[in-house]
């Protein structure tokens, strides 16, 4: 039988992949929250705001993750003192690398929301805060959902590059199974089989959900 191993293997398996969505969750979580304070920092901020999220942007997506999750994990703790284990260094560098590409999809989505609407809403008495809330906000994580979907698959993905500081996520138990079964072919091959299922069905979902709440006549301009 091809995927023999399964059966053995079944136990670790569950928890690899339970790992790496909760890893995906949380990554996406953290990265939704800095990347809609950093949009709006970005688009409504002044010059030293906006100097500090582009600094911010342009590191995490302008070196590997794998460097990151390495920086965390072992750098981070030496020069602060602060000790963590591999899966609190993974879940920040996630969220803080998902936040930074999350920003650029968040940024297009509210400069999508039609100027004449914030017109309208100033000239009703409306503040700034107040229109951000109201207005902007709303629409822009509607708008959102379709770029927000290659987030969602990129970082589920990425979630791979954990084993290079040990946490035990789907592809680090694949890598152990192999190990062990001398069957690499058959073990990463079903591996992937599980990403291409939860991949797949993640994104059908998050298409069905757009169809619910997108805007008519609004368009993401990434």
């Amino acid at each position: 039988m091809v995927f023999e191993f399964i059966f053995e293997y079944q136990r670790f398996i569950i928890e690899g992949f339970i790992l790496t969505v909760e890893m995906t969750a949380l990554g996406l979580a953290g990265g939704f929250i800095l990347g809609t304070v950093m949009a709006l920092g970005d688009v409504y901020g002044n010059k030293l705001t906006r100097l500090l999220v582009n600094i911010y942007v342009e590191f995490f997506r302008g070196s590997p993750l794998i460097v990151q999750l390495l920086l965390f994990y072992f750098a981070i703790p030496e020069i602060t003192g602060i000790n963590w284990d591999s899966f609190t260094a993974g879940a920040i560098t996630l969220m803080l690398n998902s936040g930074a590409y999350q920003k650029g999809y968040f940024k297009g989505a509210i400069e999508a929301v039609f100027k004449d609407q914030l017109i309208a809403a100033k000239s009703l008495g409306m503040t700034r805060r107040e229109i951000i809330r109201h207005i902007v906000i709303p629409q822009a994580y509607r708008i959102v959902i379709p770029p927000w979907t290659n987030e969602l698959v990129s970082l589920g993905l990425s979630t791979s590059a954990l084993l290079v500081i040990g946490v035990r996520e789907l592809t680090n138990i694949a890598k152990t199974i192999s190990a062990q079964t001398f069957k690499p072919l058959e073990v990463y091959l079903f591996i992937s089989i599980i990403y291409f299922i939860w991949i797949t069905v993640s994104v059908k979902i998050t298409d069905l959900i757009y169809d619910k709440v997108k805007i008519p006549g609004l368009e993401y301009r990434g």
